[in-house]
Order: structure tokens, then sequence, then C-alpha cells
């Protein structure tokens, strides 16, 4: 087998998802939690207060890929309402909000078995995703992939996201990696790719329902694109 480690995106690559952040009903739900905990919000006020906080939160730093950490908006959208949100209370709010967002969310058919042949011949699997851990973990979970990887680093827990190469190379040191000996894959060119080649190491560019079709560089050493059949020989071990 050439590569002796599997680096995976989640979100378009692993698992198909569609949320939807802009409709009035998730406002009016969240507010509607909020005021069950003794946070007294309109729907409209909410979201401007959400997206300023994650502005400024965006904005404090000069690091273009600086990710904020959205517990830390849900936590003090409470405490402007004079409500201090114990950490349970904020991870419930960040899943609620989560939960109502979500328009479809599933995993493809394809991962399961393929995962079980790169098991079968020893390798290891990892995942590195641009992601809120507060979504994401409970997200593994539902997807039936949450023991599936050796080694997980998300960008919210990192505060940084592809495609700075700090985010690959703390999955690698973390995992004791060697880059050479890894493949990252992947439905963005412009962050899944370009993290892999930002640490010369090899990918695969698969092609998804969410993939931007129109961005083409930088290219992959290896393509699936749509319509193309999952037998690439990346996946003949």
């Amino acid at each position: 087998m050439k590569y002796r480690n599997y680096i995976f995106d989640l979100y378009g690559t692993l698992a198909d998802i569609r949320t939807d952040e802009t409709g009035p009903l998730l406002w009016k739900r969240s507010a509607l939690w909020y005021a069950e905990h003794g946070a007294a919000w309109t729907g409209e006020a909410l979201r401007e207060a959400y997206l300023a906080r994650c502005r400024r939160k965006q904005e404090s730093r000069p690091d273009p890929y600086y990710e904020i950490e959205l517990r830390e908006v849900f936590r003090e959208l409470f405490a402007e309402k004079g409500v201090e949100a114990d950490p349970r209370l904020v991870e419930e709010t960040a899943c609620f909000f989560r939960i109502c967002s979500l328009k479809k969310l599933r995993r493809y058919a394809w991962v399961k078995p393929l995962f079980a042949r790169l098991r079968k011949a020893g390798a290891g699997i990892y995942l590195l995703s641009n992601a809120q851990a507060c979504f994401t973990r409970p997200e593994l979970r539902f997807l039936e992939l949450d023991n599936a990887f050796d080694g997980i680093v998300l960008s919210s827990d990192a505060g940084v996201r592809k495609p700075d190469p700090r985010l690959m190379r703390k999955l690698l040191e973390e995992n004791g990696l060697c880059a050479r000996e890894c493949l990252m894959t992947g439905n963005d060119r412009l962050t899944d790719i370009a993290a892999a080649r930002a640490v010369s190491m090899d990918c695969l560019y698969l092609e998804t329902e969410t993939s931007d079709h129109g961005r083409k560089a930088p290219r992959a050493d290896y393509e699936i694109l749509s319509g193309s059949p999952l037998g690439h020989p990346v996946f003949r071990l």
C-alpha cells in the first residue's frame, strides 16, 4: 500500500450536509430556547447580536485563517441578558441551534466499506476539518463515525482553519505522522487540497454536491470528479 495514513475532510467529503442560518424560524426557535433558560431575546435581536459577535471576534485577529469558537458566542449571548451559562448549557444551546439549522445530514454510502478496507490493510485514518467542535462532535456520533478515527483535529479547537498549514501540522505532530506517508482527501481545492500542498503531502480531490465546481486550482495528485465511479486507483489497496 502506497500510504500508511489517510486523512479526510468531513463535510462534503465523508458526509453530505445542508444548513440554513438565514431563515427567521431558526432565530425564533433559538430565541425561545434562550428565553426558556432566562435570557429574553427576540428572534431578530438574537440574530443581529449573534452575527455582530461573530464578526467582532473574527475581526479581532489580523490572521485571515483565525477560527472563532462559537461556544464563546453562545455563552456571551446568555451573559448579555444576565444569565451565567455553565458549559453544559452552552453545549446544549449549540446543539439546539445546529439541529434547528440543519436541512440535511447523511454519511456517504462508500465511507464505511472504504474505512473497513483501510483498517484491514493496517492504515491509519484521521480527520482534519474546518468545523466547530460543538456542532461536529455530536454529528460524528449521529453519522456513526465517532470511533472511526485514530486522531481528530477541528479548526475551532485549534483556532485556525485550512488552508493554513498550521492546522495540518498540528494533526501530524499530535499523531506522529510523516507527511510523505499520508494522503489527504477532500472536496474543496482551496482548503483541503491547498492544505496538503502546503506541507508537501499527496492529495485526492473528491468532487461532491457541495464542491465549488468552478475552482480549478490547486490541482490534486488524484481526482474523482462528478459522475465518475469510486474506482480510482487510490482506493485499490
